[in-house]
């Protein structure tokens, strides 16, 4: 299987993390995420999406 490495198909991967990453972001800010947030406090994903949040 050989992994497409045009610059076409690399913009489009790109585009989908971005995309992704401000979805993860928007849900983290969401009552949900500020919930896990409070309760998991010490673990170290949580930390990272805090501190990506700017809190």
């Amino acid at each position: 299987m050989k992994i497409d490495m045009s610059p076409a198909a690399i913009r489009q991967r790109l585009d989908q993390v971005r995309t992704l990453r401000r979805l993860c972001l928007s849900l983290a800010r969401s009552s949900a995420g500020l919930d896990v947030i409070k309760k998991h406090s010490a673990n170290n994903k949580v930390q990272r999406t805090s501190q990506a949040l700017g809190r």
